[in-house]
């Protein structure tokens, strides 16, 4: 099988991955590299030139470093304002017996899948949800049943077109074309947990730069998707506007000092501003970071509360990405939706990121290797058929 290359448009880092997928089911990394981003805000290009030449470092470092020449990539995208939409189709089982094949689900499918996009929008993917036969009787598989008629539920996920084609034409001028369009929210949920947290019932929260998304899974079937403009650089917004000071020391005293929960203690924090030194009370910066994260997971609860999902949530909440390594933000989270709240740290097997090293910003990536190898031994067992069958008739 060929080598898969994903890369990873974030606010704050482009990151990209190169890995070798084998027929087992599993992949090994080749390489990862990652740089600070520039020209991109909420996952949105403002700078051609300068989120161009950032992205093209990455490519040219995985290449150098695995020794691949990289044409095409994997693309994982959090931005262009992500929606859901419910859509079925339905196809009656005209067999004698009524029972059901493929043939007939893969109607229902494309029956569902026929239903056009709302008007600018761009699809990102169709998620199964649910076989329904008879309008009445939800299955798992339904090869082999007994009904008058089958229906499939998807859950289409889509973004706005032109947001993400500011991307891909950006990739097209430098001489890169996508393969495939990746969900943040859906490579991170995947990424950051087990599949039996999918089974019991998982929320993954993404908590990026300039976008945070989550995914809510039941079953192993994602029930709630989502993801808003919000992210770390807001948090930093907030402390430099508090502390009257610039971008650069506000990202420090966010990562030094910040906090997701109010404290009441009143312990200064000294920083340099202007060449001058200055002074913050702890409690009074965590009244700023804190009605931030307040406000953004309270958001995230709403969503998750309307789809209906939040009492099947039994292996809680899972939070990963840069915004994860906030001071008290598990404990935020977990008064909130009154769960328990893990930090992710999925295993990544390359020998430079160290074994003690947090992964939880490298969640999305490793989902969407996952996601890549398993599309990609489906092809080669497709490939391998029609090779097989052109073969026979050949003969």
């Amino acid at each position: 099988m060929e080598r898969i290359v994903i890369l990873e448009v974030g606010t704050a880092y482009t990151r990209g991955m190169v890995i070798q997928p084998n027929e087992r089911g599993s992949y090994e990394i080749l390489s990862i590299h990652e740089e600070r981003s520039s020209g991109i805000k909420k996952s949105e290009i403002v700078n051609l030139q300068n989120a161009s030449v950032g992205i093209r470092k990455v490519i040219d470092d995985l290449s150098y470093d695995s020794n691949t020449d990289i044409h095409s990539i994997n693309l994982i995208y959090s931005g262009g304002d992500p929606q859901t939409e419910i859509i079925s189709g339905m196809q009656p089982i005209n067999s004698r017996n009524m029972l059901i094949e493929q043939q007939s689900i893969d109607s229902a499918c494309r029956n569902a899948k026929a239903k056009e996009l709302p008007e600018n929008r761009i699809l990102i993917e169709d998620v199964l949800l649910d076989y329904i036969l008879d309008d009445s009787r939800k299955v798992d598989n339904p090869i082999g049943m007994s009904a008058k008629s089958i229906s499939v539920n998807f859950m289409r996920l889509h973004s706005d077109k032109n947001r993400l084609e500011t991307i891909t034409n950006m990739l097209t001028d430098n001489s890169l074309e996508y393969e495939k369009i990746y969900n943040a929210g859906l490579c991170s949920a995947l990424g950051a947990t087990t599949p039996q947290q999918r089974e019991d019932g998982v929320l993954v929260i993404n908590f990026g730069g300039g976008c945070t998304n989550w995914t809510a899974y039941v079953r192993k079937v994602p029930r709630c998707i989502g993801g808003i403009p919000i992210g770390g650089d807001n948090l930093t917004y907030d402390i430099l506007h508090a502390t009257k000071t610039n971008n650069e020391t506000a990202e420090k005293i966010k990562k030094q000092a910040g906090s997701a929960t109010l404290i009441t203690e009143k312990q200064k924090l000294q920083f340099q501003n202007n060449f001058s030194d200055q002074t913050i009370l702890l409690n009074d910066l965590s009244r700023v970071t804190n009605a931030r994260m307040d406000e953004t997971i309270r958001i995230i609860h709403e969503h998750v509360v309307n789809s209906g999902c939040i009492n099947e949530l039994s292996a809680g909440v899972v939070i990963c990405g840069g915004g994860a390594a906030l001071k008290n933000i598990t404990t935020l989270v977990s008064k909130i939706f009154q769960l328990p709240c893990t930090i992710a740290n999925p295993p990544l097997s390359y020998p430079k990121v160290k074994p003690n090293h947090s992964t939880t910003a490298y969640a999305a990536l490793l989902g969407a290797a996952q996601c890549c190898t398993r599309e990609a031994i489906a092809y080669e067992a497709s490939r391998k058929r029609k090779g097989f069958f052109s073969s026979l008739f050949s003969k």
